[in-house]
């Protein structure tokens, strides 16, 4: 029998929040788009990881981490692909 471990999402503490917000301010102020792109990228990817957030919207998982949330939208919004 195969047993699928399942992860519990964390909430993100206001340090990571701290951390990473200072992350995305410092990619925009990249003046190069394609690097601001890539970067930007990557920091949703760090951030999906982190914190399994969903392929597709799940509004249990928004109202859970409301913060998290607007923050993986503002970087997702920032990108120019």
């Amino acid at each position: 029998m195969n047993v699928v471990a399942i992860r519990q999402t964390e909430q993100m503490t206001f340090g990571e929040m701290f951390e990473y917000t200072k992350r995305f301010n410092e990619i925009m102020e990249c003046s190069t788009g394609d690097i601001r792109d890539f970067r930007l990228a990557a920091l949703m990817s760090d951030l999906e990881e982190r914190y399994l957030i969903p392929a597709f919207h799940n509004e249990a998982f928004e109202a859970d981490h409301p913060e998290l949330m607007q923050l993986f939208r503002s970087v997702s919004m920032a990108r120019s692909l």
